[in-house]
């Protein structure tokens, strides 16, 4: 897991002054190790540099693919090219793993993050083809692939990464992201230069112009809830690889194509206890995968189902002891999981850690999101799931197992119930559709389960009639200036399958998971922790989508498959819990018990905000908030969360600030 950046100038004015910056503004990324190499992409020359984090022997002349030297440049040579890298040491600790890495002479170049979890079957695969190794790292792997298969390589790797590879054959820069899309990628490039990072301020905080908003996704946060959709992001002129996506990059040129999606035409065959067995085989190699390290791993422990089935399969490994890391706090039952976090505990034999906070820190917590995040966030679970990494970085733990992907591949969320009704009534199942009615509207409650049933078949005056009737009309919220920025949310996919099959697709795809991963990995990394996620190893995901829509959904009984599953190792308890919770945090109670000025003065505060929102209804919709009126919690901590990220990147000219919000 790393920091990774670059520059590709077709000019050959690598600004190397720049890149000196994003390696500082990403070190939290990587502090145990720096690199960087610098190419003329025309000569083929190149040297590589240490910085003041690399170990004295990094480039030690035995490791042929790190002499320490241009391999014949001369000092005038036009750099076009300039790859840098972060390490944070979790395979192979030693000098061996030190990037950016090089094979064939120098005529391959690789700067990744990630972890390649199958990389010792590959090695032995690549071996067999004659492929000779120096090392016992992934990212050497990934090189021998990618001269055994091009591009191709990327089909043969289980795991996460964002990596980015200079072809000195092709003269091109080849960079690629994983499938579902846990390890970032951004970019910006201008037609000549083109340049990338793991994190946007490493970009953004670094480039010549102005910080400019995109008004599309402010629009889209305050009227639908989006935070991250496609490849766009809140920042005019940075963009994001999407998940799946590759780019080959040439002097003059970017071309982006997809290399990997589901298939709709997928279908498990044998009965619902043959995909209860086979799930549970996958998941179980998936975890096992994923505790391969040269460090010690741990775990993330909500108590909910999805991380409690991670520990409890963990301890089964042979890994008895494992250290999990939990947050509850003293408001309430509301929010307070210790019962469950103490039974997965007691079954997986795991060392428990769990931090209570007080919400003392919380405004402090509260910036200190909105400059590790880069854009808003969605909801306060990121405090908890920030509290948790911090505990763990304090155990001195580097690796954390967690639950991520469970609910949006297996249907861990009520509102796909509504999407299974519309299948029963299209099928013309109205028996089913009958009999399934009144649980839905008991679990979601009348209102909403008939809004969200129907809306597709509704006069669209009458959805905005009850949507605003029932807390939902956000878009009055917007400023008459951000009322004619179109939208940019993409549609559900069009698809053959269910309504839930299409739903499940669009929140693992676009909706969801994006958001949920960005905020994985800022707040993991903001504390050099690398988080993995064997509900997201890409056979899990393909097999779920290959199920038929009763093993996830049975009546309103969640992840059907999962609970059938894993009975013989999670306990009764949580495999019957029907709540959904995963670190709730009561800033409810905070902001309307301790913190009324304090969210008030925020959101008055002089700045980009106030050109954005109707001032007049945001402060009555706060008030009536704030007095226990008004139920809307979430979009709350959204407007306060866009007006601290517009405080940080906007407001003022956060260039000349060296951001490192945890140290």
């Amino acid at each position: 897991m790393c920091g990774i950046a670059g520059i590709f100038d077709s000019l050959g004015r690598a600004d190397l002054g720049r890149l000196k910056r994003m390696s500082e503004l990403m070190r939290h990324r990587g502090p145990d190790d720096e690199g960087l190499v610098l190419i003329d992409a025309r000569t083929g020359d190149w040297r590589t540099h240490g910085g003041p984090d690399t170990p004295a022997d990094a480039y030690r002349s035995e490791l042929p693919w790190a002499p320490g030297r241009s391999s014949g440049g001369t000092r005038d040579a036009s750099w076009h090219l300039a790859l840098l890298h972060r390490r944070l040491a979790i395979v192979d600790l030693s000098p061996g793993g030190h990037q950016p890495m090089s094979a064939a002479y120098g005529h391959l170049w690789l700067t990744y993050n990630g972890e390649i979890y199958n990389f010792i079957e590959l090695r032995d695969e690549l071996r067999a083809l004659g492929h000779e190794f120096s090392t016992t790292s992934d990212s050497e792997v990934i090189l021998a692939a990618y001269r055994q298969w091009g591009e191709g390589c990327l089909a043969h790797f289980n795991g996460m990464f964002a990596l980015a590879i200079w072809d000195r054959e092709r003269s091109a820069l080849f960079c690629a992201r994983d499938r579902l899309g846990v390890k970032p990628f951004y970019y910006q490039y201008d037609g000549v230069r083109f340049a990338f990072a793991s994190e946007p301020k490493a970009l953004v905080l670094t480039q010549a112009q102005r910080i400019t908003p995109r008004l599309g996704a402010v629009r889209d946060l305050l009227a639908l809830d989006w935070v991250d959709h496609g490849a766009s992001t809140f920042f005019e002129g940075l963009m994001q690889l999407p998940p799946a996506h590759s780019m080959t990059v040439t002097e003059g040129s970017v071309s982006i194509r997809r290399w990997w999606s589901l298939d709709e035409r997928a279908f498990a065959s044998g009965t619902a206890e043959d995909h209860a067995r086979q799930y549970a085989e996958l998941f179980t190699d998936s975890v096992r995968l994923r505790l391969r390290a040269d460090v010690e791993v741990g775990s993330c422990l909500s108590g909910g189902l999805d991380s409690s089935a991670v520990v409890t399969t963990a301890g089964r490994l042979e890994n008895r002891g494992l250290h999990a890391f939990s947050c509850a706090y003293d408001e309430g039952p509301a929010f307070d999981e210790r019962p469950h976090i103490r039974a997965a505990v007691e079954s997986s034999g795991a060392k428990s850690h769990l931090t209570i906070p007080d919400g003392a820190d919380f405004w402090e917590v509260f910036d200190s999101l909105a400059t590790v995040q880069d854009e808003p966030t969605a909801g306060p679970g990121v405090y908890s799931q920030w509290k948790v990494m911090q505990l763990a970085h304090e155990t001195g733990l580097k690796v954390l197992l967690d639950g991520q992907g469970g609910d949006e591949t297996l249907a861990g969320y009520f509102r796909y119930l509504p999407s299974h009704l519309r299948d029963l009534a299209s099928a013309g199942d109205l028996t089913g559709f009958a009999k399934l009615w009144g649980p839905v509207s008991d679990r979601l409650g009348f209102s909403t389960a008939l809004l969200h049933t129907f809306e597709p078949w509704l006069p669209g005056a009458f959805v905005g009639e009850l949507r605003s009737r029932f807390g939902q009309g956000k878009d009055r919220a917007l400023s008459s200036m951000l009322r004619a920025v179109g939208s940019g949310a993409p549609a559900w996919p069009r698809s053959s399958r269910s309504d839930v099959w299409r739903h499940l697709a669009f929140d693992t795809l676009v909706r969801q998971l994006p958001s949920l991963l960005r905020y994985e990995d800022r707040n993991s990394m903001a504390f050099s922790i690398e988080t993995r996620l064997p509900f997201l190893d890409y056979r899990l995901v393909e097999f779920a989508f290959s199920l038929p829509d009763t093993d996830k959904l049975d009546g309103v009984t969640t992840k059907a498959v999962l609970r059938r599953a894993l009975g013989d190792r999670v306990p009764p308890g949580v495999l019957a819990r029907k709540d959904k919770m995963g670190f709730e945090t009561p800033t409810d109670l905070w902001l309307r018990g301790r913190w009324p000025a304090e969210a008030r003065a925020r959101l008055a505060r002089p700045g980009p905000f106030q050109d954005w929102v109707d001032g007049d209804f945001v402060r009555a919709e706060l008030d009536e908030y704030l007095a226990g009126r008004r139920h809307i919690g979430l979009q709350v901590w959204r407007w306060l969360s866009l007006e601290a990220w517009s405080q940080q990147f906007l407001a003022v000219d956060p260039r000349s600030l060296l951001l490192d919000a945890h140290s």
